[in-house]
């Protein structure tokens, strides 16, 4: 509007433009970044950790998706996470509660932890059977696998499923500033009722529930006797 009013309008009637231009200038200062961002196949956790950091859950992130949260999140460096095997001890899933705030993800035994700079703790998990071990402890659980449920069963726990993100897009997680007894909140990208280009969302794979497709194996031949 008042780009409208500026260009249009000429000598003092301008003036009209600046109450609306500073309107526009509060709501864009009042826009709050998300605590984590969550790419729509559920293979990318992100999470600003300070220091212009943006630790991602992946060794090797999808750089197009990196590049434009990195632009969002104002971050100039993505920490990859380390991996550890659960042979050598270094790094069990439970200590993620001893992580310091900004910690960037840890990972073991089937699950990714990392620790926001709120304190909260964030849990991503390959496999469904591997939820258990995060329910104690994480804030937020992202589950990359689209039969999986709510293993948690807590309210203050927040888990997201693949079939969630496949029927809902992309996602964005807030976390409250004033009270870590508050369950976090999410963002989707795509709202109900679908709109009419996103209808085709609801009849992938992942959206109906249903684990990736696999060629069934081909019956061993029989040998043929010899002639």
């Amino acid at each position: 509007i008042a780009l409208v009013i500026a260009t249009m309008a000429t000598t003092w009637l301008r003036l009209a433009a600046l109450p609306f231009a500073l309107a526009g200038l509060l709501t864009v200062s009042d826009t709050r970044t998300p605590d984590v961002l969550i790419s729509e196949d559920a293979r990318l956790v992100a999470l600003p950790i300070g220091g212009g950091e943006l630790a991602v859950s992946r060794e090797r992130p999808n750089e197009f998706t990196v590049d434009n949260w990195k632009r969002a999140l104002t971050s100039e460096t993505i920490v990859v996470p380390e991996v550890f095997d659960k042979s050598d001890g270094q790094f069990d899933v439970a200590d993620a509660v001893e992580l310091p705030p900004g910690s960037p993800f840890y990972c073991s035994s089937g699950v990714c932890v990392a620790r926001h700079m709120s304190g909260a703790i964030i849990a991503y998990v390959e496999d469904r059977k591997d939820t258990w071990k995060a329910c104690g402890f994480a804030e937020l659980i992202v589950i990359n696998d689209a039969t999986a449920y709510d293993a948690c069963h807590n309210p203050l726990v927040l888990v997201i499923t693949k079939r969630q993100l496949a029927r809902k897009g992309s996602a964005a997680v807030f976390f409250d500033r004033q009270s870590a007894t508050t369950p976090a909140t999410i963002s989707f990208a795509v709202n109900s009722p679908y709109r009419p280009w996103h209808t085709q969302r609801k009849y992938s794979r992942e959206a109906r529930g249903l684990a990736p497709f696999k060629k069934p194996e081909k019956p061993a031949a029989n040998p043929q006797p010899p002639q």
